[in-house]
């Protein structure tokens, strides 16, 4: 790490934190999302008759696929961020 101060260590921690923040709301909105397209799929595909139905369902279920994929990514950010989050904080309390 560059040669910081603390005072520019501290801000930095709370950028990063802000941040992480911004993801953990990304993740919750990816997770509702995708609970939504699994139960439009459900819907259009199970109790639905047509190929209208089969087409939204097949939709519903790639945009479900691509939000879990999304959350995959998106927690392994927030893990990586809060290990560099910690990081910093020990380098300031040494």
């Amino acid at each position: 790490m560059a040669a910081q101060t603390r005072k520019q260590q501290i801000k930095e921690i709370e950028y990063q934190t802000h941040m992480l923040n911004n993801l953990k709301k990304w993740m919750r909105n990816l997770i509702i999302l995708s609970s939504c397209g699994m139960g439009i799929a459900y819907w259009a595909i199970k109790i639905q008759e047509g190929l209208m139905f089969h087409i939204v369902g097949g939709i519903s279920i790639f945009l479900a696929t691509i939000c879990v994929i999304g959350c995959a990514v998106i927690g392994l950010a927030l893990k990586r961020g809060q290990e560099n989050v910690n990081k910093i904080v020990r380098i300031i309390q040494n």
